[in-house]
């Protein structure tokens, strides 16, 4: 329900915008364009749940393209909403220009006569092609967002690695975020893109789920796992927010079941590879209650209790969600930390985050003293937007630097 709100107060929002950009809209077949549009739109987000089918459940035939149209459109007044309110400053000689012609009173400081009529009407087409730049960008948007991942191959050089791990592999998804519009399929052909490229260790770190009566196929998408370590995983925000404990019996179920799957929280496991000791750390979302912000002391804790066995020696690669544990991970000699949960902002120009000034670590690979830290794109989405930042399975192979 309270998505629904959301959505009808960014409709709400854009319309107001736009009868001030385009007065026009107030009336005739586009007001009912507009009505009809935003009801069908909130449809697709609602179907499922006024079936009873819960708010991410499928509806044959109609599901999928009703929740991708509620969707393009929600985008489209998130995006008018936007650019139309950065505009409407401009906009206020046109609304003095229409009161002269009415007959009322110009301000002191002005007259009708002061109008600048080509600047009036540049502002008119600007208000009438800002529908069609929302609605063209979402729709770009929405496909870059829905045409699934693509592997992301990366060489991490760490100085005196051993030579036994020169060219361990590890695959990394997150985000994932079964739910809407990602299912079980999409978590399958994920964990398939990393058996194929024949990683020693997979990793998830992070926000696998949000429905959770698609958790027992999106754990047996996980137990496809052919990586001769396993998958190790953590939790994210969002395994807090939709159901905590049944996600943990999920993943305790697989563990005794012998599958490839363990969950970390806030402790590590030792994995031996050609002789050679690598420990893995998961730590848990430093959050408290539904609070999304990272917690200071939450993270201390984790560092505390998850780094207590970690030998001055050991390699030590670390999985966090919040990317803001880097320094944690590293003071505790971490030299390789993986996160996710920025989804890189989604939306990126020549590689820039769009958003990049919301984390400090927003995207892509960081470096400080003799350890890195690679912040994914995310693997799926909660929404099917992106511009410039692909969804991705992440590819690492381990090289020793002199």
């Amino acid at each position: 329900m309270g998505r629904l709100v959301f959505i009808l107060l960014i409709n709400l929002g854009a319309y107001l915008v736009l009868r001030r950009l385009w007065p026009e809209v107030r009336t005739g077949w586009r007001r009912w364009a507009l009505l009809s549009g935003a009801l069908l739109a909130a449809l697709g987000f609602t179907l499922s749940w006024l079936l009873g089918r819960g708010e991410h459940g499928a509806v044959a035939g109609v599901g999928v393209p009703f929740k991708l149209f509620g969707a393009w459109w929600f985008l489209s007044a998130f995006i008018l909403l936007l650019l139309g309110g950065l505009l409407m400053p401009l906009f206020r000689p046109r609304e003095r220009a229409a009161q002269a012609r009415a007959g009322e009173a110009p301000p002191v400081a002005e007259s009708p006569g002061a109008v600048d009529l080509r600047r009036r009407g540049l502002l008119t087409g600007v208000g009438r092609a800002l529908p069609l730049v929302a609605a063209g960008t979402s729709a770009g948007g929405l496909v870059a967002g829905s045409s699934g991942f693509e592997v992301r191959h990366l060489e991490v050089r760490l100085r005196g690695l051993p030579q036994a791990l020169d060219g361990f592999r590890i695959g990394q998804i997150t985000d994932v975020h079964v739910g809407t519009f990602i299912d079980s399929a999409y978590v399958r052909a994920a964990v398939a893109a990393m058996n194929e490229a024949r990683v020693d260790l997979q990793v998830m770190t992070g926000d696998l789920i949000d429905d959770l009566a698609q958790l027992d196929e999106t754990m047996a998408a996980l137990e496809t796992c052919q990586a001769s370590h396993g998958m190790l995983a953590i939790l994210g925000n969002h395994e807090h927010w939709r159901g905590l404990k049944p996600i943990r019996q999920a993943y305790e179920d697989s563990e005794r079941r012998g599958g490839p799957v363990r969950l970390l929280v806030d402790e590590s496991r030792v994995l031996e590879h050609a002789g050679q000791r690598v420990r893995v750390v998961g730590v848990d979302y430093p959050m408290s209650g539904r609070n999304m912000r990272a917690r200071p002391e939450r993270m201390k804790y984790s560092a505390e209790v998850a780094f207590k066995d970690v030998a001055p020696d050991e390699v030590v690669v670390c999985l966090s969600h919040h990317p803001d544990f880097f320094p944690y991970a590293l003071e505790r000699g971490a030299r390789l930390t993986l996160a996710g949960h920025t989804h890189g902002g989604q939306v990126a120009f020549f590689g820039m985050p769009l958003f990049r000034f919301a984390f400090d670590y927003m995207l892509g690979r960081y470096r400080k003293g003799n350890g890195q830290l690679y912040v994914s794109g995310g693997t799926g989405h909660w929404l099917p937007f992106r511009i410039g930042v692909p969804a991705e399975v992440s590819i690492f192979t381990l090289r020793a630097d002199a």
